[in-house]
């Protein structure tokens, strides 16, 4: 993730505010940028292989025992102005850990107060690392190459290979919970068409 970017969606969902745009976005030729919340998160255990954790406020994830978490965003990257130019997952992590953890994609639904260890769905092969993690800080991480504008909703699964793990602050905390920010950038065509019949911003 660019640096500029990363630090300015970080500090504004710190402040607890819902990020719509960027300063400049409103104009048709600039990027527009939207956080939205999960429509679900829950973490499973291989110790509790029957358990679920739909409701805990905190995610986890750990090597041993496994620990993974899932989380899922109803987003429609088809649709919508532009095209998508980055996709971004925020955490905000509750302890500090050196290995971090991996981002996978998950294809088959799951529901939040059901799935468990025993029926999570499989993970992909590929991921992308969130490298070093701080204590109660907000963290992105760039998430792009998992994902497709053609994805009608964006699943996930995180995993790490530390035995000491990491977790994160759930949905059930609001404000700190999961958040996934997806940039657009308007289309040449849109710009030449509207850009003339748009207001400069002083």
């Amino acid at each position: 993730m660019r640096p500029f970017l990363a630090a300015t969606l970080v500090a504004l969902v710190a402040a607890g505010l819902s990020v719509q745009a960027l300063p400049g976005a409103g104009l048709d030729r600039g990027p527009r940028i939207r956080a939205m919340r999960p429509k679900a998160d829950a973490f499973v255990s291989s110790v509790n292989r029957n358990q679920n954790f739909g409701r805990a406020r905190e995610l986890k994830v750990d090597a041993a025992p496994m620990l993974r978490t899932y989380v899922v965003f109803d987003v429609d990257l088809h649709s919508g102005p532009g095209t998508v130019r980055q996709v971004s997952l925020l955490l905000y992590s509750n302890a500090h850990s050196q290995a971090g953890y991996q981002v996978r994609l998950v294809a088959e639904r799951w529901r939040e107060r059901r799935i468990t260890f025993a029926n999570a769905p499989a993970l992909s092969q590929n991921f992308v690392s969130s490298g070093p993690l701080r204590a109660k800080a907000w963290q992105a991480v760039d998430v792009t190459s998992l994902v497709s504008d053609e994805e009608r909703y964006v699943s996930f699964v995180l995993t790490t290979t530390a035995t000491k793990g990491a977790a994160f602050a759930s949905r059930e905390t609001r404000r700190h919970g999961p958040r996934l920010v997806v940039e657009r950038q308007e289309d040449q065509t849109t710009t030449s068409t509207t850009g003339a019949d748009t207001p400069e911003i002083p």
